[in-house]
């Protein structure tokens, strides 16, 4: 029997983060070979530009159709692992993308439902980080960057058809590059951070348990 396929996402470089943590977790997955247990991972960057979803992710969900997707941005306000609960079909107009263009549209879909709920199992990923003593956190919004623009067109994708396990998690800066970033700085002290073993561990218990939830057909 074929394992089941995750796809985990991160997300370069935008304007006022000029380093991003989930980059540096996807390449730390990469480059050590991590795999779950009872499913098959692979790992993708992605830029932060408002085509994304045409150019880099819809492509990508049709070439290697995964049965979970679990796609990680940062949020300096942050105050642990931050589980999005809700997408939003908003977009601010006045935030630039990574090349400077901004959204000419104020909707994620003009046509579509004002939210959309996450299909990734919140309850468990709760359970698993407090048992390792990870902060987290709960939220109902993702905000109106491109991180709340790719969280909805995943869940109308999933809602679709796609994936049966998906959503959208934020994470805090790790220490490290908080600190470069603040002796540069490119952004203010204070902010709430993980150390490199607490962002690393808590990406692959999410994937973990999103690879138990794809063998409970429970999900919830």
């Amino acid at each position: 029997m074929v394992e089941p396929l995750i796809l985990a996402t991160g997300f370069s470089v935008f304007p006022g983060a000029p380093e991003n943590p989930t980059a540096w977790a996807m390449e730390e997955i990469e480059g050590s070979g991590w795999q779950p247990s009872g499913a098959r991972l692979v790992t993708r960057t992605l830029p932060v530009k408002f085509d994304l979803w045409e150019r880099e992710f819809s492509p990508l969900l049709a070439e290697r159709n995964p049965d979970a997707v679990i796609s990680f941005g940062l949020s300096a306000k942050a105050t642990g692992i931050t589980l999005e609960s809700t997408a939003r079909n908003a977009v601010a107009t006045d935030r630039p993308d990574f090349t400077g263009a901004c959204s000419r549209s104020a909707c994620v879909n003009d046509t579509g439902p004002d939210v959309l709920p996450t299909r990734l199992p919140l309850s468990a990923i709760s359970n698993a980080l407090r048992a390792r003593d990870i902060p987290m956190a709960r939220s109902d919004s993702a905000g109106d960057y491109l991180c709340n623009l790719l969280f909805y067109r995943l869940m109308e994708h999933a809602g679709a058809g796609g994936a049966r396990v998906a959503g959208f998690i934020h994470v805090p800066y790790i220490d490290v590059q908080a600190r470069r970033l603040i002796a540069a700085g490119a952004i203010a002290d204070g902010v709430f951070t993980l150390s490199e073993k607490q962002l690393l561990e808590a990406v692959q218990t999410i994937i973990e348990v999103c690879a138990t939830a794809l063998r409970d057909t429970r999900v919830a």
